[in-house]
């Protein structure tokens, strides 16, 4: 079912600038929640980073990461870091990873952004604490939504419609739909980010047989989206030894 998206991974590097590398695994890749997989897809394509990842909950903390960072993080759903020797990544199937980056600052930083987090303003909550914490601009970030479920398939229940504002739900034939990549973009731009700096995939995790989906699938596999500084803190070589190809 759906359609098929070549190769192993999207690259959605060149959308925020070329001091940062962000990927997201596609299904021919593998199940990421394997660690196998993942690291090998870690060591293949990110040589010299360790990665770090969270135990998601669908909530709204955020934690900033570097290579004393263990993994995975409990209860977490934003990664954030200044540190190019870890490359952070979230789980995703049906979700929509939210990738954003600063050149000036070299911050960089992704969002596990699902309905249940997306009802919770996640989105307006990492950006208010980001520009609270670090020396940056919400006018310079660059941000890309990867692959997630698109309107035309997250159908939701009466009651899960009241959850969201009137204007982000579309009714089709007596059901109910949510529109969430467009949440997420107003809420981006409602926190300062600049409307050109906010790149949509158009990936729909249900229609595309190459992307893992809950929805469609029912499967307990799930895709990766990662991103790694490529400037920033020196790389620590020994410390890293096991995951340098």
């Amino acid at each position: 079912m759906g359609r098929r998206v070549p190769d192993d991974f999207a690259d959605f590097s060149k959308y925020l600038g070329s001091g940062v590398k962000a990927l997201f695994s596609f299904r021919s890749g593998g199940d990421m929640k394997d660690s196998a997989n993942m690291e090998a897809f870690a060591r293949r394509h990110f040589a010299g980073a360790l990665p770090v990842y969270a135990k998601q909950s669908h909530g709204t903390v955020l934690k900033e990461a570097d290579i004393q960072t263990p993994s995975p993080q409990p209860d977490v759903d934003v990664l954030v870091t200044l540190d190019r020797n870890v490359v952070l990544l979230i789980f995703t199937a049906d979700c929509i990873p939210v990738y954003f980056y600063d050149e000036q600052a070299s911050f960089a930083g992704i969002i596990h952004a699902g309905w249940r987090g997306v009802s919770k303003n996640i989105i307006i909550s990492t950006m208010d604490s980001i520009e609270k914490k670090y020396p940056l601009r919400m006018s310079s970030l660059k941000t890309v939504l990867g692959p997630g479920i698109c309107r035309r398939h997250f159908e939701v229940s009466e009651e899960l419609a009241h959850v969201f504002p009137e204007i982000y739900v579309k009714e089709k034939k007596g059901k109910k739909f949510v529109d969430l990549k467009l949440i997420i973009k107003q809420q981006l731009e409602s926190s300062g980010v600049k409307h050109q700096n906010i790149h949509d995939s158009g990936l729909c995790s249900f229609e595309e047989g190459n992307i893992f989906s809950y929805r469609r699938d029912k499967t307990p596999e799930r895709g990766c989206a990662f991103i790694r500084l490529l400037s920033g803190q020196a790389p620590s070589p020994s410390i890293l030894e096991g995951f340098v190809v």
